[in-house]
């Protein structure tokens, strides 16, 4: 099933508060093996949400999920709009309406609520009323011509809480082959030199995605395959990371806590540090046997760290680059000193 996510909501757009629903949906969505191409956020205005609804189904979507546009105000019409999109009419469902009005009773301790709230309580005709306990807006799931629109409460509490309870479960007999992913960490080598290592292995792959991200710490090669379990996943991915990881083999990452595993063997370090900057505390200046010592030189387009590290009779220089101050990249440095002084004391 190829699924499509439409946030709905003008303060996404603004930049008042961040976008969780669609990550969760998205790791929904991989649970249940549904492929999930495009991802859109739109404000609260009719016309531009009926576009987004014909741009999905246009390119191929089977499902979009929406989140947001529920409630009682004028503004809110996510319902109303999916429904005039299949051709669908609006019901006015008595039994919503009884749990609307008890809702909203109970949470602003009043005899009566205000009209607006019933709005609530109008349905797509044969929809099915995805619950929502914690707050008075329902969800519901249409479908007509095999397109299915999902809509959901906008509150990421009251929209997980319906993607835990009501959607995933309705949506359990629609599930695939999903996603197993699996990581190889690197360090010690940058995204371009890492991809153009294994480009041959990615390239001739089909079945297999690969992908690579690079963050300060690490490069992070993700290998992809759908299957209906993981014993299946393990056994097609088996012969393509295995190639990974000898291509890789002099940055590879065992433990991803590679501090920890450090500290396991010193119990602190000797730092003559002459730069600019502090380290972070996770560096312990204690007279341990790991000896740090740090200098800076400035170039056109930042900064050099010069480090010298020794650890008994053994001695490694290096420099490190960092775009326009070294302060800026504290984490990027630190792990590549990490990673030298794991290699200097083995």
């Amino acid at each position: 099933m190829n699924v499509e996510i439409i946030n709905v909501g003008t303060e996404l757009l603004l930049g008042e508060i961040v976008n969780t629903n669609a990550t969760y949906l998205q790791k929904m969505c991989k649970e249940l093996g549904f492929n999930v191409f495009f991802q859109t956020v739109v404000g609260d205005n009719s016309q531009r949400f009926l576009d987004c609804l014909n741009i999905a189904f246009n390119r191929g979507c089977d499902c979009v999920i929406t989140t947001g546009g529920l409630g009682p105000t004028e503004d809110d019409l996510t319902k109303e709009l999916s429904a005039k999109y299949l051709g669908l009419e609006m019901i006015f469902n008595e039994a919503e309406a009884k749990k609307v009005n008890d809702k909203c009773c109970f949470v602003s301790q009043l005899d009566q609520v205000t009209d607006n709230n019933f709005k609530q309580a109008y349905f797509p005709k044969d929809c099915y009323v995805l619950d929502n306990p914690i707050g008075t807006a329902n969800g519901c799931v249409m479908s007509k011509d095999k397109k299915m629109i999902v809509n959901l409460p906008g509150p990421p509490k009251e929209m997980t809480y319906v993607v835990d309870h009501q959607l995933q479960p309705y949506l359990e007999k629609y599930r695939q082959a999903k996603i197993y992913t699996y990581d190889i960490l690197t360090q010690g080598v940058g995204e371009s030199a890492a991809a153009t290592l294994i480009d041959d292995i990615v390239q001739s792959q089909k079945d297999i995605s690969i992908a690579l991200y690079a963050s300060e710490e690490y490069v992070r090669i993700r290998l992809g395959v759908k299957a209906k379990h993981q014993d299946e996943a393990d056994v097609l991915v088996k012969e393509t990371k295995e190639l990974i990881e000898e291509r890789l083999k002099d940055y590879l990452v065992e433990n991803p806590n590679l501090f920890e595993e450090v500290m396991k063997k010193i119990n602190g370090f000797t730092i003559l540090n002459e730069c600019d900057f502090s380290l972070s505390d996770y560096f312990i200046n204690n007279g341990g046997p790991v000896f740090i010592h740090l200098t800076l030189k400035e170039h056109a387009l930042g900064e050099i760290v010069h480090v010298l590290l020794k650890y008994k009779e053994k001695e490694i220089s290096f420099d490190i680059p960092l775009l326009v101050k070294a302060s800026l990249s504290l984490s990027k440095l630190e792990s590549k000193l990490i990673y030298q002084i794991d290699q200097l004391i083995r």
